[in-house]
């Protein structure tokens, strides 16, 4: 199995300075999880020595595409479409942060990056619960409140791992040095302004839901322990008020 983890220079809450991001950590803490043999980072932009942090958790190999921050999504779902270290094989998962850490990240750039590729995405994920089938993974999603949901994945797809996640890998500081960062130089196109506008339509007004309300009808009529002919009257005539019901006297439409 392969995975690609996708990485981000975040900034250190404190300190101020470069530093990995927790939820990137875990995604390689997860990778490691499901048994990936193979697992490369990518970052786009130069190297930096704070990617090399990474690699005190595991991760051995980071590609920086120097070049491609005009347009990120492009050059990563290039990057995972036609590298080299692909040739024989696309990655089985792409794992990303649920959200950034204050650096050159979003958290729309997962799904962004599904999209481009047309993969499915999980979000949220946090653990591995049961391997179903070849090619087909049953996930935890944590949730708000401590919940945790099964979600069934077939790759290859994205995954996004919160900081919640129990996944975390031991830091040796031997890997770290050890870790190879090469930097490529990619050429993106990104899209032009037209394309970014959208498309202009003439303004539309939407339907009122109920055109017969008026505005000050708002306050009701409070029952209490009502005769139930009074009840049925008093519905009644609300509904007529609101033009659900046709007046009295009057032939209801065809």
């Amino acid at each position: 199995m392969k995975a690609v983890i996708l990485l981000s220079i975040g900034i250190d809450p404190v300190s101020g300075r470069p530093a990995p991001v927790p939820g990137e950590i875990r995604a390689i803490g997860l990778a490691r999880e499901l048994g990936v043999t193979q697992m490369i980072g990518l970052h786009v932009g130069p190297a930096s020595p704070a990617l090399a942090e990474y690699g005190g958790y595991g991760l051995t190999h980071i590609i920086c595409l120097k070049g491609g921050e005009a347009d990120p999504v492009q050059a990563l779902a290039e990057a995972v479409k036609t590298h080299a270290l692909f040739a024989d094989g696309g990655p089985d998962l792409v794992l990303a942060a649920s959200r950034g850490r204050g650096g050159s990240d979003t958290g729309l750039l997962p799904y962004q990056l599904a999209q481009a590729l047309g993969w499915p995405i999980a979000t949220d994920i946090g653990a591995l619960m049961e391997q179903t089938a070849a090619g087909q993974l049953t996930l935890a999603q944590f949730r708000a409140r401590g919940a945790v949901k099964p979600v069934s994945v077939t790759f290859p797809c994205v995954v996004t791992v919160p900081e919640t996640a129990r996944c975390v890998p031991a830091f040796v500081f031997a890997r770290q040095r050890e870790t190879r960062v090469d930097e490529e130089v990619v050429t993106v196109h990104p899209a032009s302004a037209d394309e970014e506008a959208g498309t202009l339509r003439p303004y539309r007004r939407r339907p009122k839901l109920i055109s017969g309300a008026s505005k000050d009808s708002g306050g009701g009529q409070l029952m209490v322990d009502p005769d139930p002919h009074e009840a049925a009257r008093a519905i009644v005539a609300h509904l007529r008020a609101l033009g659900v019901l046709p007046n009295a006297g009057q032939a209801p439409e065809a």
